[in-house]
């Protein structure tokens, strides 16, 4: 009977306290005259919360009470009793199992009522115990780490969902046709975007959406139709239409390269002001019968496009030499990377995989990114070589969104699954004329002004 008695006070006693910590005042003593009246008074009320407590004698009564949390200590000179529990430590945060759980990066941590701590325990993106090893490493990984803003708070698995987003190709994709170039003379450095000047795409950040897969195809083909054009149809293919549109991936949690070059081959996209971007799966809004002008995009000025931007049947590249080959001679190409956690932290250098990353977070995930060039570095007496890709994180990470990895090592399988196609470029330029001294170009493009009832504008179709 003792102990149940014992029992009773201690939770009447922490109940209490949470009562006090929860709604602190002061009530009763705040009352400037009587602070605590006799008999029962209706007036002798004070706000809390979202109703009334009282002072007056009447307050007490038992169970049911409904006196304000200093009615004891101000009216019957009664001192309340101390915290039975113990304020927790963490991190140079104080708190108390009734304060609400301390944030600790991806995880959160809640006092217990004997003064412990308890916290989740998720892997998160980036740690500090990551970073310190990183930046302990640096000499011998041949790269620098950096702690993002935007990686920090979230777990590794978010990460691995909504950053990357490729499914890595099934055996019978993998054994597909491969293309074997011939024998030519490769520069040491080769750049893209400096022999092509004006001709490759900007950097995009893909968001919490798991779309490399669809960034990267759309990017690969834009770069490729102003290429293989010779400048005359400079597009940004739209990305959001392969998302949304390919029944056979799972949008913002991932796709399949072989089933959006298939896409791509077959239905063709549009143009990215046409079908924008949102980092997010919606309905699709292009059918596979649909021109350029039924669903109500502008047409380019330097060609006499209305079908779709199409490419040819996607190839696989067998080496390293195919692969450079085929970068110089067509473009950017597209390539598999395994990423593991410690490539979230890239900043600068050529990017090998460390030993940071302990073997509980080894849960690596698969993303698709553009090889846009080549390079050697020398450093003492060794030479690393290193592939120049483009990533889809924006131009805040790596170096201005792109990163260097190395070359000819299948560094995290780079080399294992590389992909590229052929554009099936408009040959027809639209003719010229002369104007005094001036070329005029002839803007006639067959542009429906009036879209017939089935295909009304763009964004507002039905179903």
């Amino acid at each position: 009977m003792f102990k149940l008695a014992a029992v009773v006070l201690i939770f009447s006693l922490v109940e209490a306290n949470r009562f006090r910590s929860e709604y602190p005042g002061p009530y009763c003593a705040s009352r400037r005259y009587d602070k605590c009246c006799h008999d029962r008074q209706d007036g002798c009320a004070q706000p809390i919360s979202t109703t009334l407590c009282y002072c007056d004698e009447f307050c007490e009564r038992g169970d049911h009470g409904d006196c304000c949390p200093d009615y004891e200590e101000v009216c019957l000179g009664i001192v309340p009793p101390e915290p039975l529990q113990e304020a927790c430590s963490h991190k140079g945060h104080s708190f108390t199992p009734f304060d609400p759980p301390v944030v600790d990066n991806c995880n959160t941590c809640k006092c217990q009522n004997d003064g412990t701590v308890s916290c989740t325990d998720d892997v998160c993106l980036v740690d500090d115990a990551l970073l310190r090893q990183l930046h302990h490493l640096e000499r011998s990984i041949g790269w620098q780490a950096t702690n993002y803003s935007e990686w920090w708070g979230h777990k590794y698995d978010e990460g691995k969902t909504f950053r990357l987003g490729t499914f890595y190709p099934k055996f019978k994709v993998k054994s597909m046709s491969r293309l074997t170039n011939g024998q030519e003379h490769l520069p040491t450095h080769f750049d893209a975007t400096t022999y092509w000047p004006g001709f490759i795409g900007e950097v995009k950040d893909q968001g919490w959406c798991g779309s490399s897969w669809a960034l990267s195809t759309a990017s690969v083909a834009s770069d490729r139709f102003a290429i293989l054009s010779k400048g005359r149809e400079i597009v940004q293919l739209a990305p959001q239409q392969i998302i949304s549109c390919v029944r056979r991936s799972q949008g913002c949690s991932g796709g399949h390269l072989d089933t959006a070059w298939n896409y791509v081959r077959k239905v063709g996209t549009v143009n990215d002001e046409c079908y924008p971007y949102i980092s997010a799966q919606n309905a699709c809004k292009i059918r596979p019968s649909d021109t350029l002008i039924t669903a109500n995009c502008d047409l380019p000025t330097k060609v006499d496009r209305t079908n779709m931007y199409k490419m040819g049947p996607a190839f696989s590249l067998n080496n390293e030499t195919d692969i450079m080959i085929e970068i110089k001679k067509h473009g950017p190409v597209q390539a598999i990377l395994r990423v593991h956690r410690d490539f979230f932290s890239y900043k600068s250098g050529i990017y090998r995989h460390s030993a940071a990353s302990s073997a509980g977070d080894e849960r690596a995930g698969y993303h698709s990114v553009r090889l846009i060039g080549w390079g050697e570095e020398r450093n003492g007496y060794e030479t690393t070589k290193y592939w120049v890709a483009v990533n889809s994180w924006g131009r805040w990470w790596g170096e201005n969104g792109r990163f260097r990895i190395v070359r000819g090592q299948n560094e995290c399988e780079i080399e294992s699954y590389v992909l590229a196609s052929l554009p099936y470029v408009h040959q027809q330029v639209k003719p010229m004329r002369q104007v005094g001294e001036l070329q005029e170009m002839i803007v006639g493009t067959g542009y429906v002004p009036h879209p017939s009832r089935r295909y009304p504008p763009y964004g507002r179709r039905s179903g």
